[in-house]
C-alpha cells in the first residue's frame, strides 16, 4: 500500500466518527509513566507560551492530554476545517464563549508572530501536505514560540490492523492506508524540519484497554480505512463480522487490548519566508 491522502471533510460532516475515537481514548487509554510525564511536561511548556493556537481543534477534546484547549482557557484560539465540530464545542461551552474560527491549517487567517504556541494534535495527517501546515504554524508563531504536533506510530494498533487486512483480503475489499501514514511518528519530523530549526521527537506508548470485542468494533467502524474498504453497507457489515471472528480467535470473550503509540514533536526556532499556497 502507498501513502494516500483522505479528504477529512466527508468524515467529519457529523461529529460521530471523531466523538467515538475521542471517547475511546478518554475511557480506555492507559499509558506508561514515561508517557504520562511527557504529556505533563509538554502541556506545561505550551501553557507558558500564551496566546495558544489549537490547529484542527476538532471537538475541543484532544485524543492525548497534551496542552490546554478552548474549554480550559480563554487565551486559546481553536480552529478547524469542520464547521460541525466547532458548533459542537460552542454548544457544550458552559462558561465564557470559546474563541473559535473555521480555517484551513494550510492557510491560517492570522498575521505573523501573533501566537506564543501552537498545537496540532493528531491532525496533520488531515492536511494534503503537512509541510504547508507546518510553515503556516511557523509563520504565526513568535520567534520564541513553540509548535507541538502529536501523531500515531505507523505500527500502532497492530492487532486490529492485521485483523483488518486479513478480513479485507478474505472478502475482496479495498485495502487503503490509514490516515496517519501522511504524518506518522516515524517520518513526521522530516516534514517539520523545513519550518523549524529544532524539532524534538519524544515517543509515547500505551494500550487501549477495551473490555471486549464489541467495544473494539465500535471503534473500528469509525475509521476511514474501514469505510473505504467497501461502498455497500451490507459489505461493511460482513467486514466487521469477519474482523470480530479474527479478533475473537485471538482474545476470546475477555478483554481485547490494542497496543498504541506515537510521537510528540516539539518544534522551536521557526523559519520565516515560506510562500503561502
Amino acid at each position: 500500500m502507498t501513502e494516500q491522502f483522505i479528504d477529512p471533510r466527508p468524515l467529519y460532516a457529523t461529529e460521530h466518527p471523531l466523538s467515538t475515537r475521542v471517547g475511546v481514548f478518554s475511557r480506555h487509554l492507559v499509558v506508561d509513566a514515561a508517557s504520562q510525564s511527557l504529556f505533563h511536561r509538554i502541556t506545561e511548556e505550551i501553557a507558558r507560551c500564551s496566546p495558544i493556537l489549537d490547529i484542527g481543534c476538532g471537538l475541543g477534546v484532544p485524543l492525548l492530554p497534551v496542552g490546554p484547549t478552548v474549554i480550559d482557557r480563554q487565551d486559546v484560539v481553536g480552529g478547524d476545517l469542520s464547521l460541525r465540530q466547532l458548533q459542537s464545542i460552542a454548544g457544550r461551552a458552559s462558561g465564557p464563549a470559546p474563541c473559535l474560527l473555521q480555517f484551513d491549517a494550510a492557510r491560517l487567517p492570522f498575521k505573523e508572530r501573533c501566537f506564543g504556541s501552537a498545537v496540532a494534535r493528531h491532525m496533520l495527517y488531515h492536511v494534503a501536505d503537512p509541510r504547508l501546515a507546518a510553515a503556516e504554524a511557523a509563520r504565526v508563531l513568535r520567534d520564541d514560540g513553540v509548535f507541538v504536533a502529536t501523531t500515531n506510530s505507523s505500527n500502532s494498533r497492530p492487532e486490529l490492523q492485521s485483523a483488518h487486512r486479513q478480513a479485507v483480503t478474505d472478502l475482496g475489499g479495498r485495502l487503503v492506508e490509514r490516515m496517519s501514514t501522511v504524518f506518522d511518528a516515524e517520518a513526521g519530523g522530516e516534514k517539520l524540519l523545513g519550518s523549524f530549526r529544532r524539532v524534538n521527537a519524544a515517543s509515547w506508548s500505551g494500550v487501549l484497554a477495551f473490555p471486549g470485542i464489541d467495544e473494539v468494533l465500535d471503534y473500528y467502524r469509525s475509521a476511514a480505512y474501514f469505510k473505504l474498504a467497501f461502498d455497500d453497507a451490507a459489505d461493511r457489515a460482513r467486514l466487521a463480522e469477519r474482523v470480530a471472528e479474527i479478533l475473537c480467535s485471538r482474545f476470546g470473550s475477555g478483554p481485547a487490548p490494542l497496543t498504541v503509540g506515537g510521537a510528540v514533536f516539539s518544534c522551536t526556532e521557526p523559519i520565516r519566508g515560506h510562500a503561502r499556497g
